[in-house]
């Protein structure tokens, strides 16, 4: 029986290095190392373990990992607790755990 989620998962132990598209919701919790990772008009969400480098773009970006590049979010981002991003922020919302950590802009769209 076909299961069809409509999201793309990179594993945990999933290690990717490439520019990534894709036009379904994208959750990372391995590590990727892009110049981008673009999920046009759906989310990205960076779990917890997840190590990404390189600029996301999407409807919403969500971290809870660790982020080193620019996040595009057309819609919001979102900094989870425990995330660690390095890099500027663009999008009409974000919204930032008092214990994440930024080392970057917040740039309002």
């Amino acid at each position: 029986m076909p299961i069809n989620l409509q999201k793309s998962i990179i594993g945990p132990k999933l290690r990717i290095e490439g520019n990534i598209y894709s036009d379904e919701e994208l959750i990372i919790e391995g590590d990727v190392q892009a110049q981008r990772i673009d999920a046009g008009n759906n989310p990205i969400i960076v779990g917890l373990g997840a190590k990404v480098v390189g600029d996301l773009y999407g409807s919403e970006i969500i971290v809870y990992g660790k982020v080193k590049g620019n996040c595009y979010g057309k819609k919001s981002i979102y900094l989870g607790d425990k995330a660690e991003v390095d890099g500027d922020l663009h999008s009409k919302y974000i919204d930032i755990e008092p214990t994440s950590y930024l080392s970057g802009r917040l740039i309002k769209k």
